[in-house]
């Protein structure tokens, strides 16, 4: 009798260890070709291919194409992964360190990720209801951080948003520049160790001179 029971949770277990491993697979297959051949090579065929899977699996397991390339982008993204974080220790404040880490590590994030270089031009140069539903997700965890900071801001001049709109696009203009044409931008070599630094510093001095002229205009 224990040995039949054993024997059915051994049936039931394993057909989800075999599932786990292949969504893996497909999900790693995503990044892989988007590495090696950009955004437009993601068909159905050519990531079942890499992954050495039947095609089917990308439907039974993810509903469709769209539905693969979603649970990739939400794994992948550095705006979601940032969220999981904040998810297990949650931000109470939002202050000038913080958020200058949080951008230094979006620009180092997306330095090193080929990948999401590729997002990001697919981003720019095609309307997708996949990368709209990923950039509002953007959006809405944005929202939670500035409400976190609207209290500095809050009738004063600085237009706290704005900044970091322009510094996020930065962000993502320097490193898709870097890769596709040179690595220089306004004498700035943005690739070597210096260039970074004089970056990061940069982002510092901004966010720290936003705070501190909030500051002085509430007086």
């Amino acid at each position: 009798m224990l040995s039949t029971m054993k024997r059915r949770q051994g049936n039931t277990q394993e057909p989800k260890r075999d599932k786990q491993k292949s969504m893996q697979k497909l999900l790693h297959s995503v990044g892989a070709i988007l590495q090696k051949d950009g955004y437009k090579a993601l068909k159905a065929n050519n990531i079942a291919a890499h992954a050495k899977l039947d095609k089917k699996l990308i439907y039974n397991y993810f509903g469709s194409l769209g539905g693969l390339i979603d649970a990739y982008l939400k794994k992948n993204d550095f705006w979601k992964k940032t969220e999981a974080i904040t998810e297990k220790v949650p931000l109470t404040d939002l202050k000038p360190d913080t958020v200058v880490e949080i951008l230094k590590g979006q620009f180092l994030f997306l330095e090193n990720s080929v990948e999401m270089q590729h997002i990001i031009l697919w981003e720019l140069c095609e309307k997708n209801p996949l990368l709209r539903d990923i950039l509002e997700e953007r959006e809405r965890f944005g929202e939670q951080l500035f409400q976190l900071s609207d209290k500095y801001f809050k009738g004063t001049s600085v237009n706290f948003r704005a900044i970091n709109a322009l510094l996020v696009s930065a962000i993502y203009y320097i490193i898709l520049h870097a890769r596709y044409n040179n690595n220089t931008i306004c004498g700035v070599s943005t690739t070597t160790e210096k260039g970074r630094e004089q970056l990061f510093k940069a982002i510092e001095q901004i966010i720290n001179w936003c705070y501190r002229e909030a500051a002085e205009e509430r007086k």
